[in-house]
């Protein structure tokens, strides 16, 4: 239900844009106003997984995180009706359960990004859509379960790519309210050891860092 309200949201939001009209009032901001910092709090949901068990052949596990707070900031620099962002971002740990609730690991992020957005100026509202491409430092820690189990897990640091679309309100010459919807799209990584009686087994797997995020900002022109 999450994924469909947010899919729907993003098209309503590109479908709005795509019809709308230049107007002259938003043209002449982008003009004398070519650089923007924006700053946003919101939240986001990570898609779940399937992952095997590393006990037993052919039996696997479904994965779900928390939904986590976020929190960041964004440099632009305005060219006509595009501009190009600067972000970073912190996303507060979330704690992963499988199917029986149990409590496995945390995890939490900094995406460092880079993107470009295209705008579409109206008379009251702006709406844009736009890409890009980021790093995240990624952090994770296993729970006392997994631990009381012999198994330790660390998430490397990962690349990925996201999609966005929003909409922009402004309140004067220089300042705007924001509403964005965002699916970000990567993998990391994962290695860790499990200990038996008869040794360590070496695990090496790849976990998936999907997620839908919607976020609230103020933007401030310069």
């Amino acid at each position: 239900m999450k994924k469909i309200i947010a899919t729907g949201a993003i098209l309503l939001l590109i479908g709005g844009g795509a019809q709308a009209l230049h107007a002259e009032e938003a043209q002449l901001k982008t003009q004398v106003c070519d650089w923007a910092l924006s700053g946003y709090i919101g939240v986001a949901s990570f898609d779940d997984e399937d992952k095997p068990d590393p006990y037993q052949a052919g039996l696997t596990h479904e994965m779900s995180s928390d939904e986590a707070y976020t929190v960041g900031f964004i440099v632009s620099k305005y060219y006509n009706d595009f501009s190009f962002n600067l972000g970073v971002e912190f996303i507060q740990e979330a704690t992963v359960h499988d199917e029986e609730d149990y409590e496995l690991a945390q995890h939490s992020h900094i995406p460092v990004s880079l993107g470009v957005n295209y705008h579409f100026n109206t008379s009251l509202f702006d709406p844009y859509i736009g890409a890009g491409v980021g790093y995240s430092f990624n952090d994770s820690s296993e729970s006392e379960f997994i631990n009381g189990q012999g198994m330790e897990m660390e998430m490397d640091d990962s690349v990925f790519y996201y999609l966005t679309a929003g909409v922009e309100y402004p309140l004067s010459d220089t300042y705007a309210l924001f509403l964005a919807g965002q699916y970000v799209i990567g993998d990391a990584d994962v290695t860790g050891a499990i200990q038996t009686p008869k040794g360590t087994i070496v695990l090496e797997d790849e976990s998936s860092l999907d997620r839908y995020e919607v976020n609230l900002g103020l933007k401030y022109f310069f």
